[in-house]
């Protein structure tokens, strides 16, 4: 690593969008790195692109590599983070399993629908016409509709609720929210359900969300707080400031730790690097444990603040483990009160905690996090991830996909669960080994503590898909040991049913005419190839073709 780094926002400064905005990828000419739920795909600049490229293996971090080609590592180590927040975070993996959720959970309503009503467009607009002109839920076509509609919508809610919370009450203005807890509380049954569909179908091993139902309802009737539209507790900040708060700081750890001269805090910030999203969650940090801006990186505050992010974005309630306490469900798993919470125990209980982690030691992980959630009343991390772990040998399904993981060779039958539950339980397993690594990556990939196991441990979770310097659709990367064939069949299978889950969502909650956007997806085909294929396949999936439905107008 040079010693000093004159560092360049051009290189360093990755546009923040809204994690769950679908739909809209332009090429990166004028962007850095992007990661975005619904697509699964880790995108950089051309130039970033090529001065990563460029190192031809590993994170090397000698002296030998320039200081361009360091900060458009650490962009790329930015937005690898992102891949794992979606893959190795609970709050992650809840989120990234709501996308296929709306299809797969909608399948039996949908089909039923096309039987009963026959092909309209949107399903929302139909349904709410049929009301209007007084069909009743005594209706079997309309009670379909309606339970598709619901499932689809209460994902959308999610979203927002655990994304961006400020947004709740502007949510709330909508016919269609219930509450908070009822969003939650349908995105872990759908979520876990679609698990369990997988890898469990006995439900032997995972939490049983049938069990939950009529405490959730006595929580509804007693209309307790998240449980009505009056009592609504909002976190000031949610999933998206985060996981940018998180890889914004692993970043900066990459590229300051082992400098002789690394800049101060002050500049970064005066220089922008925590402007807007990138700061939000370390800023509500600092204030909710009363601490004043840290002078450095490695600062034992900056150590803090990562491991309270790591706990936030890892609640236990639901999933991996059931829920024990009904009536705070909602402060349990929601990951901007579990941030704020964890925050105020240190302020209130735990001031010594901001000055305690100096080696980035995985005692220290687990001696901090042990006091920060018993004074939360929260689950250790170990617990879960020990829960998880024994999924690896307990769960024949889990073996399965495990077995598939490791020739990746998945079978076809709901290969984005089976890709994305696969690599969660694998990170799992080498969290339970390694939670240093994981909570505070920049510090162990740069000197004086990087070494073949962190390099080796940062190279086995590269983000599956990536674009190309000179091409933005989307590639599978090369994985050693892995035949070339099968990875590319398995990018087919899994872009094929994203295609599918994107045409579903459309049908069932977006009015007027299908859009074939899927241009991020390929610039091999054309337009009109990539919209007959993506026809073809959602016709051989429902059996009807997308052109053959009624387009209802608003």
């Amino acid at each position: 690593m040079p010693d000093n780094l004159d560092l360049d926002p051009a290189l360093l400064e990755p546009v923040a969008k809204p994690l769950t905005a679908p739909g809209e990828f332009a090429a990166c000419l004028n962007q850095l790195g992007t990661y975005t739920t619904e697509h699964f795909v880790l995108r950089l600049s051309p130039r970033v692109h090529e001065l990563v490229d460029a190192i031809s293996s590993g994170v090397n971090v000698s002296g030998e590599i320039d200081g361009e080609t360091v900060q458009a590592y650490s962009t790329y180590l930015h937005e690898t983070i992102h891949w794992w927040q979606h893959i190795g975070s609970t709050s992650g993996l809840i989120l990234s399993l709501t996308y296929p959720a709306q299809a797969h959970q909608n399948v039996e309503h949908l089909e039923k629908v096309l039987k009963l009503v026959g092909p309209k467009k949107s399903l929302k607009r139909w349904a709410e016409d049929a009301a209007r002109a007084g069909l009743t839920d005594e209706d079997p076509g309309l009670r379909a509709a309606n339970m598709a509609v619901n499932n689809a919508v209460d994902a959308e809610f999610y979203k927002i609720a655990t994304v961006m919370p400020t947004l709740i009450p502007q949510a709330m203005q909508d016919p269609y929210f219930e509450t908070v807890g009822h969003c939650y509380w349908m995105a872990y049954t759908h979520a876990v359900g679609l698990l369990a569909a997988t890898v469990d179908r006995d439900w032997s091993q995972l939490p049983d969300p049938a069990v939950w139902q009529e405490r959730f309802i006595r929580n509804r009737d007693a209309k307790l707080e998240g449980w009505s539209r009056t009592e609504v507790r909002v976190a000031p900040l949610g999933l998206h400031a985060l996981f940018e708060g998180q890889a914004r700081m692993i970043q900066l750890q990459f590229l300051t730790f082992g400098m002789t001269n690394p800049p101060t805090m002050g500049t970064l910030k005066d220089a922008g690097y925590f402007k807007g999203v990138y700061g939000e969650a370390f800023e509500g940090f600092l204030k909710a444990t009363n601490s004043p801006w840290p002078k450095l990186v490695d600062d034992p505050v900056v150590a803090l603040f990562l491991l309270i992010v790591d706990l936030a974005i890892n609640p236990t309630a639901g999933f991996p483990l059931d829920v024990e306490s009904f009536e705070n469900f909602i402060l349990d798993v929601d990951p901007g009160i579990r941030f704020l919470r964890l925050c105020q125990s240190v302020r209130n209980e735990h001031p010594e905690l901001l000055g305690r982690i100096t080696e980035y030691s995985r005692q220290e992980y687990m001696q901090v996090a042990d006091m920060l959630t018993k004074a939360c009343g929260y689950d250790h991390p170990g617990v879960a991830l020990s829960v998880i772990e024994s999924w690896a040998t307990d769960i024949p399904g889990v073996v399965e996909i495990l077995s598939e993981k490791e020739t990746f060779r998945f079978d076809p039958g709901n290969v984005v669960v089976r890709v994305l539950f696969s690599y969660f339980i694998r990170f799992s397993k080498d969290k339970m080994k390694h939670p240093e690594f994981f909570c505070w990556t920049g510090a162990w990939l740069a000197a004086p503590r990087v070494s073949d196991n962190s390099q080796s441990l940062f190279l086995k979770y590269l983000s599956l898909f990536s674009d190309r310097a000179d091409d933005d659709g989307i590639f599978p990367r090369n994985i050693p040991g892995k035949a070339s064939e099968a990875i590319t069949k398995t990018l087919s299978n899994f872009y094929a049913n994203i295609i599918t889950y994107d045409l579903t969502r459309q049908w069932i909650l977006n009015d007027g005419p299908f859009r074939y956007h899927f241009d991020w997806l390929t610039q091999s085909y054309s337009k009109a190839e990539m919209s007959d294929w993506a026809k073809t396949r959602f016709e051989q999936i429902f059996r009807v073709h997308p052109d053959t439905f009624e387009i209802l107008s608003s």
